[in-house]
């Protein structure tokens, strides 16, 4: 069995990834893009958020302590101490090449407006209303959301400074399996996402997270090497 090579993160509800987009869509609160107007989930958010899965996956294991570190660096950190880099979570090669396509030679404005039509076409907006700080809603102060529809998956690219051992992949599928929100307002319902390890030719993510997440592991049982 080859290794896991990316980490997918599929969205069970709308999702808020704040931040610029491509040309602006006039949300209040916009969703990150890319220069073709595809949203993506910044990689230093997902590391954020698989560190913290991976915090609350040493309550039943401690002795996986080490291993955190290992993957993730010490809390704060941003150097070299960690033996594992995550990429952006992206939306699937095909599409991307599509968009890239159907951009290719494009003068503005036509490219701008091409540009919004594909973020409008993975995101709708929400409204609410602005909330004080006593907790009451603020008159006149209507806000819109662009968040991502659900039903999404984005995946993440693995990078190893280092060989990984046992305890690293147990440790890593943990806190995949322990990520289960993602982005602004996910105490609101927003947010919700199923994190597994992925690798080619498997059809089954969930399957093979489990399978790694599993204590007492041995070689005929599929590990990677």
């Amino acid at each position: 069995m080859s290794r896991p090579d990316r980490v997918a993160v599929h969205l069970a509800s709308p999702a808020l990834f704040v931040g610029a987009s491509a040309d602006g869509t006039g949300a209040d609160t916009d969703v990150v893009t890319d220069g073709d107007g595809l949203p993506f989930l910044p990689r230093h958010r997902l590391a954020a958020r698989l560190r913290a899965g991976a915090a609350s996956a040493l309550t039943v294991a401690p002795e996986l302590a080490g291993a955190l570190e290992d993957l993730f660096g010490r809390r704060g950190s941003h150097g070299a101490d960690r033996i594992l880099r995550v990429g952006h979570a992206v939306l699937g090669a095909p599409v991307r090449a599509a968009v890239a396509r159907a951009l290719a030679g494009r003068d503005e404005p036509v490219r701008s407006a091409l540009r919004r039509s594909v973020t409008d076409a993975y995101t709708t907006l929400e409204s609410g209303i602005e909330v004080g700080a006593d907790g009451a809603p603020a008159p006149g102060r209507l806000r819109t959301h662009r968040v991502l529809l659900p039903g999404l998956t984005l995946t993440a690219g693995l990078t190893w400074a280092a060989e990984p051992d046992r305890e690293h992949w147990r440790l890593l599928a943990r806190a995949c399996l322990a990520t289960t929100r993602i982005g602004m307002r996910s105490t609101r319902g927003r947010g919700r996402v199923d994190v597994r390890l992925a690798e080619p030719g498997h059809a089954d993510p969930h399957a093979l997270t489990l399978s790694l997440a599993a204590p007492g592991r041995r070689e005929h049982d599929g590990a990677p090497p």
